[in-house]
């Protein structure tokens, strides 16, 4: 072979034809890549369903939890209204004890005044005969202004005698900052004049309820009641403003 001077030759290797090979290696490179990704994809999806699981389980642990906490809840509650009505029961109760009590001692209050005044009424010992003025009871009720009052005469003695006479009641005390004097008859209705009559062998009680006017303030109640007739007879008897619950 005949040589060029002054130009540089490259070196050349001749290597079969193979089209085939080559396709195959390029073949075999996408598989591995599509077989890798395969690989990749499910690896990640089983951890995937691991961690899923693992989050059911503690989801599903809380709600337990929570569904336990909310009857524990309910019954606190219920605890707490049973507590609160047994409470509000006792109070009741209380109130209905003391109530009760209240009532016993004013009855037996008054059952030994009613004693001693049959006591007075009876009794040969006493000695003032004929008309006395006996008790007097002024009580409060739900209204301030409004005073339950009851009194009694009596006839001391032998009561073989029928008292026939009249009764005068008057309340003194202050309104306007003077001194004043109001007859029983103006604050009540059960009153329809001046005199009061009296008529009994025994006793007579005179009650009802008086409505004190707006200012006024009772101090004392004086009483004058006259026996007329055979057992003729004139007394007056003064009492301080006490007014009892």
């Amino acid at each position: 072979m005949a040589t060029v001077k002054g130009s540089k030759q490259q070196k050349m290797i001749v290597v079969p034809y193979r089209p085939w090979k080559t396709a195959w290696a390029q073949g075999s490179l996408i598989a591995l890549i599509v077989l890798t990704g395969v690989v990749a994809y499910f690896a990640g999806f089983g951890k995937g369903v691991d961690e899923n699981g693992d989050a059911r389980i503690e989801r599903d642990g809380l709600r337990t939890e929570v569904a336990a906490l909310q009857v524990s809840n309910t019954a606190l509650n219920q605890q707490i209204l049973n507590l609160e009505q047994a409470s509000n029961v006792d109070k009741e109760a209380l109130n209905s004890v003391q109530q009760t009590i209240l009532s016993l001692r004013e009855q037996i209050s008054q059952l030994e005044e009613d004693v001693l005044f049959y006591k007075e009424i009876l009794s040969p010992d006493n000695q003032e005969d004929g008309l006395v003025i006996g008790q007097l009871d002024l009580m409060a009720t739900d209204n301030p202004s409004n005073i339950r009052f009851k009194l009694e005469l009596k006839q001391q003695g032998s009561n073989e005698d029928l008292i026939s006479g009249y009764a005068n009641v008057n309340i003194l005390g202050m309104q306007d900052s003077q001194e004043v004097s109001i007859p029983l008859r103006s604050m009540t209705d059960v009153v329809d004049s001046l005199d009061i009559r009296l008529k009994f062998r025994y006793f007579q009680n005179i009650e009802g309820v008086m409505v004190l006017p707006e200012g006024f303030e009772p101090q004392k109640v004086q009483i004058l009641a006259v026996a007329e007739g055979e057992s003729a007879k004139t007394v007056q008897k003064s009492f301080g403003w006490l007014v009892r619950n």
